[in-house]
């Protein structure tokens, strides 16, 4: 019985901190992402999909998910474009319009395309200039 009164007010063994940098409550400082300010004219540079298709740029925008054959990510890479217009949706995200900068069409008959501009620059699908 003394045993087991002496190992409850014993206490508990402590153990080295070996990262003292690292702050285990929470996440890391750097992946928190900052909403982007987009402005009317901004540059960007279209990037690599994440996959094969891109996630976070639309031809039009009552599409979910871009069509492969649309929105070709050969055609579109590289591909330097400026925003023409900001749409606020009602769920506090912003869609981007944007235009090639030569004001040339992507595709016959595609004169701009529509990024949900926050999630694609995290994705690397476009890039701020």
């Amino acid at each position: 019985m003394f045993q087991t009164l002496n190992h409850l007010f014993m206490k508990k063994k402590e153990y080295p901190n070996l990262f003292p940098k690292l702050d285990t409550y929470g996440p890391p400082k750097e992946s928190i992402n900052k909403p982007y300010l987009l402005k009317l004219g901004a540059s960007f540079r279209i990037g690599m999909p994440a996959n094969q298709s891109y996630l976070y740029i639309q031809e039009s925008m009552t599409r979910k998910k871009s069509n492969l054959n649309v929105l070709h990510p050969k055609k579109l890479f590289n591909q330097i474009v400026v925003a023409t217009g900001i749409l606020e949706l009602s769920n506090s995200k912003q869609k981007a319009i944007l235009e090639r900068k030569d004001k040339n069409d992507f595709y016959v008959g595609l004169r701009r395309i529509y990024v949900d501009i926050n999630d694609a620059i995290i994705a690397k699908e476009v890039i701020p200039l």
